[in-house]
C-alpha cells in the first residue's frame, strides 16, 4: 500500500476508485464499504484509494473553538489506521491535513480540483 500526504506527488495513481472517511477502527462497516471499493476498482481496471483527515475534523474545529470536549476519542493512532487499511487491501492512502484551507473550500471545488483533477476519480 502507498501512502501521500495530500495529492500533489508523481507517484500517485493517475485515476483511481476513492472512498473518504476519517477510518478510525476501520470497523466492520469500513470493511464492508472498502470490500465494494475494491471489487469497484477491480471492475474499473485502476487501483482502490482511501482519503482521509489528520487531524480529525472534529479535532480542528474543536481546537478553533478553544473546546477541546468536542473532540473524539480515538480509537487508535493514525499508524493503526494504516495498518488497518493495508490489511483490507487498500492500494493507496491519501492523507490530507484538515487545515482552514481545507475547511474553507467550496463543496464544488473540493470535488474538482481534489477528487477530479488530483486523484482522477
Amino acid at each position: 500500500m502507498k501512502i501521500f500526504r495530500g495529492i500533489n506527488h508523481p507517484g500517485l495513481a493517475p485515476a483511481c476508485a476513492v472512498t473518504i472517511g476519517n477510518f478510525d477502527g476501520v470497523h466492520r462497516g469500513h470493511q464492508a464499504m472498502l470490500g465494494l471499493l475494491k471489487a469497484e476498482a477491480a471492475q474499473r481496471g485502476i487501483p482502490s484509494c482511501a482519503m482521509t483527515f489528520e487531524p480529525h475534523p472534529r479535532d480542528y474545529f474543536a481546537q478553533k473553538l478553544g473546546k477541546p470536549e468536542l473532540a473524539p476519542a480515538r480509537v487508535g493512532t493514525l499508524r493503526d489506521k494504516l495498518s488497518q487499511l493495508e490489511v483490507c487491501g487498500v492500494d493507496q492512502v491519501v492523507i490530507l491535513p484538515f487545515n482552514q484551507a481545507l475547511a474553507s473550500q467550496s463543496p464544488e471545488y473540493f470535488i474538482q480540483d481534489v477528487l477530479i483533477s488530483g486523484l482522477g476519480a
